[in-house]
């Protein structure tokens, strides 16, 4: 469980976005990463649209950042605009990734979490990186003239 949702069984509703809303609010946080929404996992769908309504609705914006999860199987359609190279840590990225077991690991690996890793770097020019995509729009991004 996460923030009142159940794995396996999340939902949108406006209860569920106040609390998330309430919950962001508190922390106050400098960044935010979610879920891509264009997901074939119902849950990362709902945290994604939870999380996008959240900052649209926000006073102040928080540069909010989505993530893929075994593209082409679950994130579809994801186009980075930003890297990181995680080149140095990838070791430490698995391990932290076996240590949530009730994610399935192995299935997260096998399903080419670590060729997406190494794409992903190929596209930064370093060994192994991850795409973000930055959201824009409410004054948040985009160019100034």
């Amino acid at each position: 469980m996460f923030a009142g949702q159940i794995d396996g069984d999340t939902f949108v509703s406006n209860d569920t976005l106040k609390h998330i809303q309430d919950l962001i609010a508190a922390e106050k946080p400098d960044l935010v990463f979610t879920h891509w929404p264009v997901d074939s996992h119902k849950d990362h769908q709902c945290a994604s649209l939870l999380t996008i309504q959240t900052w649209v609705r926000s006073e102040s914006k928080f540069p909010l950042y989505f993530f893929e999860v075994c593209a082409g199987e679950q994130t579809m359609g994801f186009k980075p605009t930003d890297f990181i190279d995680i080149t140095d840590t990838q070791e430490q990225k698995r391990k932290s990734v076996y240590c949530h077991t009730s994610q399935d690991p192995p299935g997260i690996y096998g399903c080419g979490h670590a060729a997406m890793e190494d794409f992903r770097g190929r596209e930064l020019g370093v060994k192994a990186a991850e795409g973000f995509v930055r959201m824009t729009g409410k004054g948040i991004g985009g160019f100034s003239v």
